[in-house]
């Protein structure tokens, strides 16, 4: 079985959950404290739809140095997970520029992004509506979902899978691509229609 690589680059506020997300990903164990200092890429493999997948996840540190660093990673990775907490208004406002600098950095009219909502266990607290991320996901063009990064593994997996997915449809043939795009447009509104928070 032939690998391919996908490296994806994970983007959002401070205190999101982005390197919590990551670990848990690769090692379904959830851990609560980072380092926010240090950049850090994470690999594992994985097999996603009968393909090999040899898979690098880079956590930015939350002080970036410049925009042109920024843009280095961007034009880096293929696909991009955008994070914010639903618990933290700031973190969502945060998301627009971002997706902004993706799309000019890559120039290209598809670019493979899911844009999730962290911290669903802590709905007690929530200033971003599921609405609003749904709206803004439309918007910006990207995939949606609501977790807890704390709770549920399988969400964490089933968005980064999905991402994951987009990324190889990109990467693959024309003809094919378009088929596999309507296939999972209309899962995706299957499942939409089905739960309006999407939480997997």
């Amino acid at each position: 079985m032939k690998m391919v690589s996908v490296k994806l680059l994970i983007l959002g506020a401070q205190n999101t959950g982005k390197s919590a997300l990551c670990v848990r990903f690769i090692t379904r164990r959830f851990i609560g404290e980072y380092d926010h200092k240090k950049e850090v890429t994470y690999r594992c493999s994985r097999v996603v739809d009968q393909e090999a997948v040899d898979l690098e996840i880079l956590d930015l540190a939350c002080k970036e140095s410049s925009v042109a660093s920024l843009e280095a990673s961007i034009r880096w990775a293929d696909g991009f997970l955008l994070l914010y907490s639903i618990t933290h208004r700031l973190s969502f406002l945060e998301v627009p520029p971002l997706k902004k600098l993706i799309d000019q950095t890559k120039q290209s009219l598809v670019v493979p992004t899911m844009l999730i909502a962290n911290k669903l266990d802590l709905e007690i607290g929530r200033e971003v509506t599921a609405e609003e991320g749904q709206s803004l996901a439309k918007d910006l063009r990207c995939g949606f979902g609501e977790l807890s990064v704390a709770e549920a593994a399988s969400a964490v997996e089933a968005a980064v899978l999905q991402l994951i997915r987009l990324v190889l449809d990109q990467q693959r043939p024309l003809p094919d691509r378009r088929s596999y795009m309507l296939t999972v447009r209309h899962a995706l509104t299957k499942k939409l229609t089905r739960s309006k928070t999407m939480q997997w």
